[in-house]
């Protein structure tokens, strides 16, 4: 059994989905939080700077939100890769 091209990236896809899901965390925080500003992320009133240099956030909702869209991203991913893999034509049946 021969897998079809359709079906090597739909499980790709999968793989691609869950390992967004699973590291939604560390794509948000510091992935995110570099590129687009940790003051955007959870709101300028939320981040308090530290004497040190340092910041800390106090918006526990915000950055939920952000994991949450991040990890639906994933789940998106892979189940277009699974609808993919569900549709691909079968080599065996077509034999």
């Amino acid at each position: 059994m021969k897998a079809s091209p359709r079906q090597t990236f739909g499980v790709l896809l999968m793989c691609l989905g869950a390992l967004i899901v699973v590291f939604s965390e560390k794509i948000v925080f510091p992935g995110l939080e570099v590129l687009l500003g940790i003051e955007t992320i959870v709101g300028r009133e939320s981040v308090h700077y530290l004497a040190g240099g340092g910041y800390v956030f106090t918006n526990p909702g915000a950055m939920v939100r952000w994991m949450l869209s991040v990890a639906v991203v994933g789940v998106s991913v892979a189940s277009f890769g699974m609808w993919l893999l569900w549709n691909a034509p079968n080599r065996d049946r077509e034999s």
